[in-house]
């Protein structure tokens, strides 16, 4: 496929999405697959969302920096997320803010299990040096219906998905300026590739042509 052809496929996707979305803004969800085990909080649910656990070590993963990755509860500092026996990831001025998470390319979804909500925590989403949206610790905790006063006993799963290509973003930074915003289980779905899109549209064409044929025989 030459490049001409690739960015006629990009833009054939980026209308098809703007045809589906009247407006540009991060849709924001709560609920993960309600831990089972009982040991690490919750994870996504997100069909092709890969997750970040935290779980290899101590050090920050590959495209992580600021914050820290932390075991159980240092008070004063951080604070493990109810039911979450595992690594997280810390930001705050005990560890250091923010703590941004870098990906390889566009993505169209984020999620991420959290606990204690606060009025001093927030998280942003990048693409390139561009804002395309943040939220504060009072509207996370509003869409999970819990307070903004970090009560260690409250913890959620928030979802952040893009409606439309406007909305793609690079990467997302934790924000706290107190002790301490902790999450875990960090899930992201990439946006894939033109070529993708392409056998996708094609994919779906050929159902559709398929269930015509099927309905005039």
């Amino acid at each position: 496929m030459n490049k001409f052809s690739k960015l006629s496929t990009a833009l054939a996707v980026m209308a098809l999405f703007a045809a589906s979305s009247a407006s540009a803004a991060l849709t924001v969800t709560i609920g993960g697959d309600g831990n089972p085990s009982g040991t690490y909080g919750e994870k996504s649910i997100f069909l092709g969302a890969v997750t970040t656990d935290f779980n290899a070590s101590l050090i920050n993963p590959t495209g992580y920096t600021g914050g820290g990755v932390v075991n159980g509860t240092n008070n004063g500092f951080y604070a493990s997320p109810p039911s979450d026996n595992t690594n997280y990831f810390s930001v705050g001025p005990s560890t250091s803010t923010p703590g941004v998470v870098a990906f390889a390319g566009l993505s169209s979804y984020f999620g991420y299990y959290g606990g204690s909500p606060d009025a001093f925590n927030s998280v942003e989403f990048y693409n390139g040096a561009s804002l395309v949206q943040s939220f504060n610790g009072v509207t996370l905790a509003g869409i999970a219906s819990v307070a903004a006063n970090g009560d260690r006993s409250v913890g959620s799963f928030w979802n952040f998905a893009a409606n439309s290509p406007v909305d793609f973003f690079d990467s997302v930074r934790f924000i706290s300026t107190r002790n301490a915003f902790e999450t875990d289980n960090h899930a992201v779905l990439a946006v894939p590739e033109p070529e993708t899109y392409a056998m996708m549209l094609a994919g779906l064409g050929l159902i559709g042509f398929v269930a015509r044929r099927r309905k005039n025989g």
